[in-house]
């Protein structure tokens, strides 16, 4: 029963931890732009989302080796190091991004400086390092992260039309601008710092293989839920902003989507969800620039450890929080940094995501718990979707001149 009552919590916990600013920008604007012809792109993130994290999860069980174990010990000092540097520069762009949005969201809330919200968001931060454990950090965020679901609710309510959500569930053809935002949608369902932090989270949590099935469950059923959390985000802005010709600049019209559709109080849940999603996902930014160096670099790593036990990680991430906060005091517009950010992500990703393929099939290192017939192909085919958006991504994004929104 304890074990199970954790699955059920893991499931909601990833459910609600999903969904970050990515998400919330893209594929709101894409659903403005589209319609529903951009859903595929939601689809394909995920299943690679969960091929990557099921593996990474497992890896890190078995072997007790992380994402940046794997990658000093695979990869020659030249590489590792690449790795090291691509990494932590994606994870601190997209901090920078998350906690930019959270001064942008409370701005709008509660109508005080945008720079003052922001330093709130920092503080949150670092107090939510400091005195939360490493599960009350995941599931605090997570279940908050819930309110989200009224995105869901609001595409229902409005009466979606299935045979056209179907359709877009098919890949279709378009100009660059159309394909920079499939390959956008994909990368931000699969943001190098949810694996670094989903690998480092199943040590912290000192998972057994006797927890192998809860690896399975979170990734297999909480990602996929979380994906039609973000689905519905692309479905409400199709119903709602495409007849108005209206693409969303700003997490204020994303908001009021809802507002429109289901009244106050979802608004206000919706505002919560976005607000933990955010936080959460700044949380886990901070975290993995942390967990990233330490592993490299073989320094003892965790929150769990406290700051006596792990002084340079806790100083890492301390660090990387206070870099990202002065990044967004430059007046650097949060959206646009989340446009960055998330191309940026879909660059570092096949260096930092081909080690965990390759251990995972790794006999010697996984014995039985090895990839097998099934693992193996679905493993290589995701990691062929992250190589295409690598490349796709920086130059849709010169082509384009980042979707055309400026």
């Amino acid at each position: 029963m304890k074990r199970l009552l954790s699955v059920a919590l893991g499931i909601i916990a990833a459910l609600g931890g999903f969904v970050d600013i990515g998400e919330l920008v893209f594929n709101s604007q894409a659903g403005a732009l589209f319609g529903y012809r951009t859903l595929w792109a939601i689809l394909v993130g995920v299943i690679v989302s969960v091929v990557l994290a099921e593996l990474s999860g497992r890896v890190a069980i078995v072997a007790r080796k992380a994402n940046f174990d794997l990658v000093r010990d695979r990869y020659p000092r030249w590489l590792s190091t690449t790795t090291l540097v691509a990494g932590l520069a994606v994870c601190l762009i997209t901090l920078s991004a998350e906690l930019g949005g959270i001064g942008l969201l409370l701005h709008y809330l509660l109508g005080w400086n945008e720079g003052f919200f922001t330093l709130v968001g920092l503080l949150i931060i670092v107090a939510s390092s400091l005195l939360l454990s490493f599960s009350m950090i995941e599931r605090v965020f997570g279940y908050l992260g819930l309110g989200l679901v009224v995105y869901l609710v609001a595409a229902i309510h409005h009466g979606p039309a299935w045979h056209e959500i179907g359709r877009g569930l098919i890949p279709s053809g378009g100009g660059p601008q159309y394909w920079y935002f499939v390959v956008g949608m994909t990368a931000a369902a699969m943001m190098p710092y949810e694996i670094y932090f989903y690998s480092s989270g199943a040590i912290e949590e000192k998972w057994t293989t006797k927890d192998l099935p809860v690896n399975r469950a979170n990734s297999g059923l909480g990602f996929p839920l979380g994906g039609l959390i973000a689905a519905s985000l692309t479905v409400v802005a199709a119903q709602q902003l495409m007849p108005l010709q209206l693409t969303p600049d700003s997490l204020a019209t994303v908001l009021q989507q809802v507002l429109h559709e289901l009244g106050p109080i979802a608004f206000y849940a919706a505002a919560i969800g976005a607000f933990a999603a955010i936080g959460g996902a700044t949380i886990d930014s901070a975290f993995s620039c942390g967990y990233a160096l330490a592993q490299h670099q073989r320094w003892t790593w965790g929150e769990s450890k406290g700051i006596r036990g792990a002084p340079r990680w806790f100083a890492t991430m301390l660090a990387a929080a206070g870099i990202g906060f002065a990044i967004v005091q430059t007046r650097v517009d949060p959206l646009q940094l989340t446009e960055y950010a998330v191309i940026a992500s879909a660059v570092a990703m096949p260096l930092s995501f081909y080690p965990i393929v390759r251990a995972s099939q790794d006999r010697e290192v996984m014995g039985e718990h090895a990839s097998g017939i099934v693992a193996r192909p679905m493993a290589w085919l995701s990691y062929a979707v992250v190589c295409t958006v690598a490349v796709a991504g920086p130059v849709l994004m010169l082509v384009t001149h980042m979707g055309e929104l400026k």
